[in-house]
């Protein structure tokens, strides 16, 4: 058996220097030559500045400045190979195409992208929860008239295991984007929550096409691990819509400004077979802008940012649903509530004996977010308009209004460390009103926002969401407590 070696690449400009595995540096011809102070004496290789600087081999306080990151090149390798009677061949080799490193998660990367179009990251978070729910009344009826228990709540639960996996595969412009999802109150399942392929035509364009998120709201679209609370708002909750199959078109004008359009199935069809589904399209677009700099993906300023960002933006979703011949609703269309938490499909929700099945629904939504100094603020307006509603009998009214909205901030007591946060929404409409109070801190133990324990105590007024991932369920009147961690990778 031949011991596995390896065969250093000669650029044609230079001899190229092994500095670690799977790693070469190159030196400068027109520079001079550098000796890392890192690296033992037996090791004293060459390593030019312009290269090292700012790299892992050499930390840019070292440097004075950062420089650009190390050159990677592939590595050829002889294979083992043990000779046989009748085989006389020499020892075959192959080249390290691919080398694995860790960028906001772990990654496989190819040496040369246009070589060897394939990249994989892979992510993961997972938010360990506590909640408890101390009720101020026992029952609620609804506009049904049917009367349901308040129960007090007190439970662990894995609210969000996630799993995601990321790159760009056959072409560099052609990407990918898979999310599975598992928690301890879906059936304790997995769950396939985005899957889509994007094609990039440029930072101005980008198509999708698959299962993600309708573009209805901005919490919404923010993901869960960056909300200031253990969860999202009522009010953003109640308004806003969930995921679909559809067509995206994704991207960026100039500086700071993104949209987001889709044309997809449904306004919430999240796990909804196709046989539960009509033929109408749900219509969706989105956008922001950040007229002060990139505003980032937390709404909190864990970067404590020198000077002012601000984010503002609004959302649109018009989603026509219909029955089936018979005039029954289909799945699809259970996900509207009137604002007592009625389900609009129920028997009886707007009139005795009567089954609303078709509606259109359109969603606005206005929102604003600042951030300096520690301190951070953000918040946003829904308007909801339920029309050209029919059912199997006489309905009072053909159209129904519902608006809300919340407002949510705080401030890092300790940089980086500990913050602190207040929360109002609310939601209002014809059949009634509810309210949602709430303060919190955030524990972040490691100096990073990859690990955080969450604290949060929330009053509710009788809610008319049902959500078990934020542990607010429908009729809720009293308070709930939130403990989480978090962590991220």
């Amino acid at each position: 058996m031949l011991p596995l070696c390896l065969a250093i690449a000669v650029a044609s400009w230079g001899q190229a220097e092994p500095v670690s595995d799977g790693l070469l540096l190159l030196p400068d011809p027109a520079g001079p030559a550098y000796v890392a102070p890192s690296l033992p004496p037996q090791a004293d290789w060459p390593i030019p500045s312009s290269i090292a600087c700012g790299s892992e081999f050499l930390s840019a306080e070292a440097c004075g400045n950062a420089g650009p990151p190390p050159l990677r090149l592939p590595l050829e390798a002889d294979v083992p190979w043990t000779p046989e009677c009748d085989d006389s061949d020499p020892p075959k080799s192959f080249k390290l195409n691919y080398y694995v490193d860790y960028d906001r998660g772990i990654v496989l990367r190819p040496f040369d992208p246009k070589a060897h179009p394939f990249e994989l990251k892979v992510n993961g978070w997972v938010q360990f929860r506590h909640h408890a729910f101390a009720r101020n009344a026992t029952t609620w009826t609804d506009n049904a008239g049917i009367t349901r228990p308040i129960r007090n709540r007190n439970a662990f639960d894995l609210e969000r295991g996630r799993l995601i996996l990321s790159g760009f595969a056959i072409d560099k412009r052609m990407t990918y984007f898979l999310q599975m999802d598992g928690d301890t109150d879906g059936g304790h399942v997995v769950d396939f929550f985005d899957y889509f392929w994007g094609w990039k035509f440029s930072d101005l364009f980008e198509v999708q096409v698959g299962k993600r998120k309708v573009p209805g709201s901005r919490q919404w679209l923010m993901s869960a691990r960056r909300t200031r609370f253990a969860d999202r708002p009522m009010a953003n909750d109640f308004f806003r819509p969930d995921r679909t199959v559809g067509v995206w078109g994704v991207g960026n004008v100039g500086e700071g400004i993104h949209y987001e359009v889709m044309v997809g199935n449904g306004y919430s069809s999240t796990n909804v077979p196709i046989a539960d589904s009509d033929q109408q399209f749900t219509f969706a677009a989105t956008n922001y802008f950040d007229p002060w700099g990139d505003f980032g993906g937390e709404i909190v300023d864990y970067n404590c940012t020198d000077g002012s960002l601000i984010r503002f933006g609004h959302s649109f979703v018009y989603s026509p649903n219909s029955g089936d011949t018979l005039g029954v609703p289909l799945g699809e269309a259970d996900f509207i509530r009137l604002s007592d938490g009625t389900r609009l499909t129920e028997t009886g929700a707007i009139a005795p004996g009567v089954i609303v099945s078709s509606f259109d629904v359109v969603l606005y939504g206005l929102d604003f977010a600042w951030k300096s100094h520690g301190w951070s603020f953000d918040a946003e307006v829904f308007l909801r308009w339920i029309n050209q509603m029919e059912g199997n009998g006489a309905l009072p009214v053909t159209s129904l209004f519902q608006h809300g909205y919340y407002a949510e901030g705080g401030r890092f007591l300790i940089a980086k460390k500990l913050d602190v946060n207040l929360r109002y929404s609310h939601v209002s409409g014809e059949y009634g009103d509810a309210s949602e109070y709430a303060a919190g801190m955030n524990w972040y133990p490691t100096e990073t926002s990859k690990l955080k324990i969450t604290f949060d105590v929330t009053a509710l007024d009788g809610s008319p969401l049902l959500n078990r991932s934020s542990d607010i369920l429908v009729g809720d009147d009293g308070y709930l407590f939130r403990t989480q961690f978090q962590a991220e990778f």
